[in-house]
């Protein structure tokens, strides 16, 4: 339940626009006031007395007064048409049913391989060996496979191939919107995610995906998220209860699932820890999407996949060098000894650098394999395929599942060439990141297309950091003011408090103090609106923020900007 108190003046006068007009103006008034000038609440009301005022506060734009109010004057009906009602509830019968008709034979399929794929281990790590050159004759050094069983294993992938409908059920898709996973911590982290998203005047729908039953909160999907243009899509309705029970879901394998839970045809999928600081609607309408229709980033690191890898997959790897890295060749070497040559600069193999999967653009019609193999890679992951995929390189996880799954399907897709900007904090002379920022495709692919058009394309021309950051990717550690508290992450080695985002204001598309700001909603949220989640039950509620409000007055004591 969420309490506040109606009698402060800021509520009064909206109250009065509401009433007198039928629409929330929300311009200057309400862009640029701060959320901490909001009283304690007075006592409690009904939560469906909450919802309208909970929406002016998250497409508030209270991230620096001096950014733009460009988008300040869009109105919403609260008792008309919402954003709420152009996304699915927690049950859609009729879409569940659907689904449940597509998938559960395919779900059912892959899983029946469960006794007949390996569980791989390594003789030691790939990333013991960073600085190397990834030949085919080193990356044949990590996995433990028995080759004799490479044929079976080939079998397999292609029965699982071949099984892939061309096409989604009519209707089973529609829309644009952006989709998190909830449950748990990951619910209050998608909320945080979710103010980010509206305080940059995003106004597309949102999907929460509840993994169980268990992480369904009846507050948060029946209650909060619609006021926010948002719902919750409980993963136990879209699959069916026999599936659920058939098949032990966890970890990475719940992003390939949120991808076919969600209701929209074309997807911003985020980890629920990725917080935007750029509103992405246009980027579901211009290049590189228009053309490709997913979208991937980059991870710090070379791909090191097991060239085994390929041979199950029937991709044929030819002695052709056709990239330098991540730069295609100008002209092809065809080459009789490829001994001292990166492997993956060959045709067929996967390019350069792997995925860093928190963010996603897909539209899901022109991207059924890569859905679909993504899913199955998922399901045989953590044994199977993160071990070939990486060979216990760092990042290893769900990352380059769609990647791959697109390559085998021969789907378009686009990955960003910019690199990562490291976010974070020294100790003692030493850094300590704590998130990744990831570049603007747009830009990204505006410059490519120029090096690329030109007479003579000199890829060394591309500046890597020149596109813009549209996402702070704040996973280690994340956002979670429990977690930060409970092992005192907000302490040096000397024991003293500290900035763990000392420098991002400066990298940001419009600069604001990035960590000030979380911390803000953290104590509006949490501590003024006291939106109740189960996560946050083991501790109370006035210990959790007198903890977020000492760091924000460290935070105030300490600025990082003018």
């Amino acid at each position: 339940m969420v309490a506040i108190g109606f009698g402060f003046p800021r509520f009064r006068r909206v109250l009065i626009m509401a009433l007198g007009l039928g629409l929330v103006f929300y311009g200057s008034l309400l862009m640029f006031q701060d959320p901490e000038s909001y009283a304690p609440a007075m006592g409690r009301e009904h939560i469906q007395n909450l919802k309208s005022h909970l929406s002016y506060y998250f497409d508030e734009n209270d991230n620096n007064d001096n950014i733009l109010d460009s988008f300040a004057n869009t109105d919403i009906d609260l008792e008309g048409k919402t954003l709420a009602e152009s996304v699915k509830g927690v049950k859609d019968e009729e879409a569940n049913h659907i689904s449940q008709q597509f998938y559960t034979p395919l779900l059912r399929l892959m899983n029946a391989k469960k006794d007949s794929i390996p569980k791989l281990s390594l003789t030691r790590r790939a990333t013991d060996d960073k600085g190397s050159v990834f030949t085919k004759e080193k990356l044949l050094e990590y996995l433990v496979i028995d080759t004799d069983d490479i044929p079976r294993l080939k079998d397999i992938h292609q029965e699982i191939y071949d099984a892939l409908p061309d096409k989604f059920p009519k209707g089973l898709y529609k829309g644009t919107g952006i989709v998190l996973i909830g449950g748990g911590q990951y619910s209050w982290l998608s909320l945080l995610s979710i103010k980010s998203v509206r305080s940059f005047g995003c106004q597309l729908p949102i999907e929460m995906i509840i993994p169980t039953e268990e992480e369904y909160e009846h507050d948060l999907c029946e209650e909060i998220l619609p006021a926010l243009g948002g719902s919750c899509v409980l993963l136990y309705n879209v699959l069916g209860e026999e599936v659920m029970k058939e098949i032990e879901f966890k970890g990475y394998q719940y992003k390939s699932l949120a991808l076919i839970a969600s209701s929209f045809e074309e997807v911003l999928l985020l980890d629920s820890d990725n917080v935007l600081v750029h509103n992405p609607e246009a980027f579901f309408e211009m290049e590189p999407f228009t053309s490709t229709g997913m979208v991937t980033w980059p991870d710090y690191w070379t791909r090191t996949t097991s060239p085994h890898l390929y041979e199950i997959m029937g991709i044929n790897v030819k002695n052709t060098r056709v990239r330098d890295g991540k730069w295609p060749l100008k002209t092809p070497v065809e080459l009789d000894d490829i001994s001292d040559v990166s492997y993956h600069d060959l045709e067929g193999t996967f390019p350069d650098l792997s995925t860093e999967s928190g963010q996603l653009l897909l539209r899901k019609s022109d991207h059924l394999k890569t859905l679909l193999l993504s899913l199955f890679y998922n399901l045989y992951g953590p044994d199977f395929f993160y071990p070939l995929i990486s060979q216990g390189f760092d990042g290893e996880g769900d990352k380059d599942t769609f990647v791959l799954g697109a390559i085998k399907g021969g789907e378009k897709f686009y990955q960003v060439k910019s690199e990562i900007q490291s976010f974070g904090w020294f100790d003692e002379g030493n850094f300590n990141g704590v998130s990744m920022g990831q570049r603007n495709p747009l830009n990204d692919y505006e410059q490519l297309k120029e090096i690329e058009n030109s007479e003579n394309p000199d890829y060394s021309q591309f500046d890597t950091r020149q596109a813009p950051i549209f996402t702070v990717h704040a996973n280690f550690p994340k956002l979670n003011p429990f977690l930060l508290y409970k092992e005192e992450k907000l302490k040096n080695s000397k024991g003293e408090d500290f900035r763990m985002y000392s420098d991002i204001s400066h990298f940001l598309p419009e600069p604001f103090d990035f960590e000030h700001v979380q911390y803000k909603r953290m104590k509006f949220l949490l501590c003024e609106l006291n939106i109740s989640l189960k996560y946050f039950n083991p501790i109370s509620r006035a210990e959790l923020c007198e903890f977020i409000e000492g760091h924000l007055k460290f935070l105030e004591n300490n600025p990082v900007m003018n």
